[in-house]
């Protein structure tokens, strides 16, 4: 589903014990550097809370932090600057125009299922559209940023005092979508709109599946979010773990251990990072975190106490369908403040 990729879920069906969230470790051969490689939710509930005590450990033992986005592009001036750069509408190119009256019928009446309206975002290009419906759907249903991994881990950092960088920019991001040909946008629009009435149901069910590390329940689901659009994983997924690679082969050789938090779609599969990483870091040792290795740690505790023995393979065989959800959401906290007025021409 479309839709459910905001939520970005993923995990690897290996053997062994999995820790409470997918989280991999990094050694570099002389054993000086260590990175951590942590799947994110962005945005979770109430009810969701507290987060994993893995996701805490981590962190605890982490000297820095490195995340899709720097949070300081996500502060509500910074971000305000690139949507209203991104987000203007091309000529011809805005939800109203591209969709004939019967498509628009269909939208608003899916729209209003889920207690939206598509007024607000007529004007805007398709992907902003997606984007704005997605964030408030999810909103109205108690999912918040604010709840979810990144920002809960940016703030520890910012309290306490570790430096925290990005892999990536928010136009960058917001670039993924804006560049889609009008035809992709249009049908990655509508899809969205078909599946928001059930959004609410299907994205409690992934988080429950998630925390409870049922895996192939997951990938079953994930699997069919691509059907039919999967060119969208290359761009969207793929191309971006493929690009983080320098900036995360970097961290190894800094001392000490950084935290790498993203999205834990991009840790599955033989493109996922843990994977690609595999492939061109021959001589570096990459395993999976058991919940027996990561302990809570005691206050001033840095070090990582071990890892399990389940090496990540360099791929894994194809099944057939790619083992991920569809992404159809950057990593954003700032689209509510644009659902009543969308970036204009």
């Amino acid at each position: 589903m479309i839709a459910r990729g905001i939520v970005l879920f993923a995990l690897w069906s290996v053997t062994g014990p999995l820790a409470a969230v997918p989280l991999w470790s990094l050694q570099s051969a002389d054993g000086s550097s260590t990175v951590m490689l942590l799947g994110s939710v962005h945005v979770l509930r109430d009810e969701d809370q507290p987060l994993p005590e893995a996701v805490r450990a981590a962190y605890l033992r982490a000297d820095r932090v490195v995340m899709e986005l720097d949070p300081r592009e996500l502060e509500p001036a910074a971000a305000a600057l690139v949507l209203q750069r991104v987000g203007t509408v091309s000529p011809g190119g805005s939800v109203g125009e591209l969709l004939s009256a019967e498509e628009w019928r269909r939208a608003e009446a899916h729209a209003s299922a889920a207690g939206l309206e598509l007024g607000p975002v007529a004007a805007a290009e398709p992907w902003f559209a997606t984007l704005v419906l997605q964030t408030a759907a999810l909103a109205r249903a108690g999912y918040e940023p604010a709840r979810g991994v990144d920002l809960q881990v940016a703030g520890w950092a910012a309290r306490d005092g570790k430096p925290v960088t990005g892999l990536e920019t928010l136009e960058a991001q917001l670039r993924l979508f804006k560049d889609l040909d009008a035809e992709t946008q249009r049908e990655v629009f509508l899809r969205t709109l078909e599946e928001l009435p059930s959004l609410e149901a299907e994205t409690a069910e992934l988080v429950a599946r998630w925390r409870a590390g049922d895996i192939d329940a997951l990938e079953r689901q994930l699997e069919r979010d691509f059907d039919g659009i999967e060119h969208l994983y290359t761009r969207i997924v793929s191309g971006r773990n493929r690009a983080w690679l320098p900036g995360i082969t970097a961290l190894l050789a800094q001392d000490g251990t950084s935290l790498v938090v993203v999205g834990a779609l991009h840790l599955v599969g033989p493109e996922g990072v843990p994977a690609l990483l595999a492939r061109c870091l021959p001589g570096v040792q990459i395993s999976i975190i058991s919940k027996s290795s990561l302990p809570a740690p005691q206050s001033g505790q840095r070090q990582l106490s071990g890892t399990s023995s389940h090496f990540v393979p360099g791929a894994r065989p194809p099944s057939g369908s790619p083992a991920a959800s569809s992404y159809t959401n950057p990593q954003m906290t700032h689209i509510q403040a644009f659902i009543n007025d969308p970036p204009r021409r």
